[in-house]
């Protein structure tokens, strides 16, 4: 009658959450971020980037729309700082254990197969 019970539109982002995590993804914030912390920390940058900018970047994605887990928040972040041009020197050794350690994730069920495929292709694309 007046619109009152429309559906609301799907934005890109809500496209994308039903495509990672399928048509009942789970609730934003599960992940323990303290842990995706660490493990962004050790086991994908391996120590090459300080705490305190690891943890300023998971912060922000954590509060995001995304309901990610912790080791998809933890990829998500170390993703972020695989991107970045000044880091490819420092980070050159640590994205080959980067991307075992995923694929190791993967293959347990820990991270989503959309955002693994994206972690390879930006660390190919980034460190051929």
């Amino acid at each position: 009658m007046f619109g009152l019970f429309k559906k609301k539109p799907k934005t890109l982002l809500d496209q994308f959450i039903v495509a990672a995590y399928g048509d009942r993804p789970p609730k934003a914030r599960r992940a323990d971020l303290g842990m995706a912390v660490d493990l962004a920390h050790s086991s994908l940058l391996m120590g090459a980037v300080e705490k305190s900018e690891i943890s300023d970047i998971a912060r922000g994605l954590f509060d995001g729309e995304i309901p990610y887990s912790t080791h998809d928040l933890a990829l998500a972040t170390a993703l972020n700082f695989f991107k970045r041009p000044e880091l490819r020197e420092d980070l050159a050794t640590a994205q080959l254990m980067a991307r075992l350690t995923a694929l190791g994730w993967l293959q347990e069920g820990k991270v989503v197969p959309l955002l693994m495929k994206s972690f390879e292709a930006t660390l190919y694309k980034a460190f051929k």
